[in-house]
């Protein structure tokens, strides 16, 4: 198993390099090629990596996934958030409460159960930060655009949880009728945990910091920044906190911290690539492709609801925000990814209603299976109609650039 394990690792890598060159040619994002390369070696089509395989490389997801919510942590500057204002929270709740509100309304109007339309609307409102960055970095976009979208998604994984965490308090009351007490006691329970969580983050990002200002070397540097990044992670996940959101907060604390704050994100950046691909592709390799069948209509009608209620609520909170017009217009269109974090909720609302749990997890199995495919595209395309990529023939943005 060991051998195959490290074979499945290699065709992985190597398959999703290859596709993400491929795909590119057609001027379409690489991470939607290391998808499709990963589906197509995987147990779905090729075979070449079986269902077993796949499951065992799973701690790959949780390497990658702290990488990836350090590099997005490093993006919440605060003077780069100062700059965006009070819009970014403005945008971040209404999109939050836009995807859980429209999704739950759909659900109902399709007949679902109210437990069911309430757990799906809660579902509805977590998003993919790995494949937005994955395109951010592919494109090396900057803008207000590009700054509004990392800073959404870095507050919405923490957000998603807390608004989850209310509407299962709610269902387990529907279903198991439990006192009120109860009530508060679950509500409570996702709060506390994101706080936890944060205060996780910020201890570890103290600690790096400190370490980085007394090393020299760049390799000894980069080796202390990925053990504080895994070990992070393994705490989290020891004492059931969010290992993303933990991750994020170090990246905060050391971007708005730490004097050598750029030599480590550019130690970061060096191995980048290969921990974008190798996760894309296993998590194409882990698409299930006949669940789009067994959901039928309210599978899409989940997917067009919840990216109706990102887009609209983007728009309300933008304007509310008085947000810049590029950022109303297009950022909802860049939140569209579902995987990673929604699995996990998804595995939460099984136990709490076990009676819809197989259907509740093929409907959500579309919505990654669509939105990891498409969701790069549109977040490629929206930044090139801002005008936030970078031109590499040129070797500049283009003319109709919203940067300032």
């Amino acid at each position: 198993m060991e051998t195959n394990l490290v074979l499945a690792l290699g065709i992985l890598l190597l398959a999703g390099l290859a596709g993400g060159i491929f795909i590119s040619r057609f001027k379409l994002p690489a991470v939607t090629g290391y998808i499709l390369a990963g589906l197509a070696v995987g147990p779905a089509i090729l075979k070449l990596i079986s269902w077993e395989m796949v499951e065992y490389l799973k701690p790959v997801n949780s390497i990658a996934l702290g990488i990836i919510a350090l590099v997005i942590g490093g993006e919440l500057e605060i003077k780069t958030l100062r700059k965006l204002g009070k819009s970014i929270m403005w945008i971040g709740v209404m999109e939050i409460l836009g995807a859980a509100t429209i999704v739950f309304l759909a659900m109902l109007l399709v007949r679902q159960s109210l437990p069911n339309a309430l757990l799906l609307g809660g579902l509805a409102t977590a998003t993919a930060p790995a494949a937005t960055v994955a395109v951010i970095k592919e494109v090396r976009s900057r803008g207000p655009l590009t700054d509004s979208l990392l800073a959404i998604v870095a507050l919405d994984d923490a957000l998603g949880v807390i608004v989850f965490g209310i509407m299962a308090a709610v269902v387990k009351v529907l279903v198991s009728g439990v006192e009120s007490t109860s009530i508060s006691h679950m509500v409570t329970t996702p709060v506390l945990e994101i706080a936890y969580s944060i205060l996780l983050g910020a201890m570890m990002g103290f600690i790096l910091g400190v370490i980085a200002r007394r090393v020299s070397k760049q390799k000894t540097l980069l080796t202390i920044t990925l053990g504080i990044v895994f070990l992070t992670a393994g705490l989290a996940s020891h004492f059931h906190l969010s290992a993303i959101l933990a991750n994020m907060v170090v990246g905060a604390v050391i971007v708005n911290t730490s004097p050598r704050r750029r030599k480590i994100f550019n130690l970061i950046e060096g191995i980048e690539i290969p921990i974008f691909v190798t996760f894309f592709a296993l998590a194409g390799a882990s698409l299930e492709i006949e669940m789009l069948g067994k959901v039928g209509v309210v599978g899409i009608i989940y997917v067009v609801a919840r990216i109706t209620g990102k887009v609209a609520g983007t728009y309300i909170g933008g304007h509310i925000g008085k947000a810049e017009p590029v950022v109303k217009k297009y950022l909802g269109w860049g939140l569209m990814p579902q995987a990673g974090v929604v699995v996990g909720l998804t595995m939460v609302a099984q136990d709490i209603y076990p009676e819809a749990g197989s259907l509740i997890l093929n409907i959500i199995l579309t919505s990654v299976v669509i939105s990891e495919l498409i969701g790069p595209i549109f977040s490629r395309k929206v930044l090139e109609l801002a005008g936030e990529v970078y031109n590499e023939k040129r070797k500049n943005f283009p003319d109709n650039s919203s940067m300032t």
